[in-house]
């Protein structure tokens, strides 16, 4: 029999005392157990009172990666992050006294380097004589069941956060009429070419602002019909708007715009998108630098139109660039929802498009580069959304 089936010998000795019947049914008891042992869907480890592993059954291999042979005389640390070392001490002065541990919840270590979570049952084990001579532990996989209840919280999180948006948006339209309206009152007043485009941009702003007040901030699609409109048109209102900020936070504007074919697209739901990639760019560069903004046709690696922006900041450290198109993922600790990159997503993989993103936080080249792709034919004039 395997590895299992001499361990549990080792910790459940039948007593010389019993008789031939007796004894052919502990054997029997015991070849039972080791069954039970050796197809149980958790991993199923013994080890003595010193952290030796005695037993691993094939459940353990299969969940942790290592065979009986590797791990047989091995220290159960090796599975325990370093980090976590201190827990084992714990846990053997528990089983010491006798005290089983149940449903302990952990992370442990795979022979690839992997950490999964991990329910824990530890129960001491007792020779013949009733003296305590090691440990049984019940290792379940409890990865999946995680990932669910972090998914399950997070669509929790944005059903929430789309019902206070509903109610912030109710409040602040009475104010943003009111700047309208102030707007419209302003206007002969301002005689100059300047500030007139000046005035066309913020009332264009401030109706953006109040359909996305209206649209519960950002938790939307737009149910406008798809029009046919120019990416480098779009690029180019986004630069005016951002000028005054640009020019307060001390940032040069690099403006590489060229003429580029019309696809039909949602102009609220892109002019979202270039606002958010730009906001997270002027953040990046808080004593200032240079925004990088190029749109031109290309037909690599597929005919489109793509929209770079680009910063020369600090740049997205590598540990956070798999987690920033997560929503409410932020690293500003007093500003920011961390829903701006998650809402940009959306809305291009919606047109069929894609987001692209290169960093560096090097100390000669930083800065991030994030790239918006529109295909030629995107998926709402696939869908026949266009505007007659």
């Amino acid at each position: 029999m395997s590895a299992p089936v001499e361990s549990l010998g080792e910790f459940e000795s039948v007593a010389p005392s019993q008789s031939p019947l007796e004894q052919e049914d502990a054997a029997k008891h015991l070849a039972e157990l080791a069954a039970i042992v050796e197809f149980s869907a958790d991993a199923i480890i013994s080890k003595n009172l010193n952290g030796t592993i005695t037993s691993w059954n094939k459940a353990a291999t299969r969940i942790l990666g290592y065979t009986s042979e590797e791990m047989i005389g091995q220290s159960i640390l090796k599975l325990i992050p370093p980090h976590l070392h201190g827990d084992e001490r714990i846990i053997i002065e528990n089983i010491r006294a006798g005290r089983p541990i149940e449903h302990f919840e952990t992370v442990r270590l795979t022979k690839g380097g992997e950490l999964i979570d991990a329910s824990l049952t530890i129960s001491p084990v007792k020779n013949a004589a009733g003296q305590i001579i090691g440990a049984s532990k019940i290792l379940r996989d409890i990865s999946g069941r995680k990932r669910m209840e972090a998914s399950l919280l997070q669509a929790e999180k944005i059903a929430a956060t789309g019902r206070m948006a509903a109610t912030i948006a109710h409040e602040i339209n009475n104010p943003l009429e009111a700047v309208v309206n102030l707007l419209y009152l302003l206007r002969p007043k301002i005689s100059d070419s300047e500030g007139l485009s000046y005035l066309d941009a913020a009332e264009s702003e401030l109706a953006r602002v109040a359909h996305i007040a209206r649209q519960t901030l950002g938790f939307y699609r737009e149910h406008a019909a798809a029009t046919a409109s120019s990416f480098s048109e779009l690029a180019e209102h986004a630069a005016t708007v951002y000028q005054p900020r640009c020019a307060t936070a001390k940032i040069m504007i690099d403006k590489h715009i060229e003429p580029t074919t019309k696809v039909v697209l949602r102009k609220g739901e892109i002019m979202q998108v270039t606002s958010n990639i730009i906001a997270n760019s002027i953040y990046a560069m808080p004593r200032g630098g240079t925004l990088r903004i190029s749109a031109k046709n290309t037909s690599d690696p597929e005919p489109g139109v793509p929209l770079a922006i680009a910063d020369n900041g600090s740049g997205i450290p590598e540990e956070n660039l798999p987690h920033i198109f997560e929503a409410f993922f932020t690293t500003r600790s007093t500003i920011g929802t961390g829903i701006g990159l998650f809402i940009a997503k959306q809305f291009i993989e919606g047109h069929g498009g894609k987001i692209f993103v290169e960093t560096s936080t090097g100390s000669e080249t930083h800065g991030t580069t994030i790239t918006v792709f529109l295909p030629l034919h995107t998926t709402y004039e696939k869908e026949g959304t266009l505007s007659r």
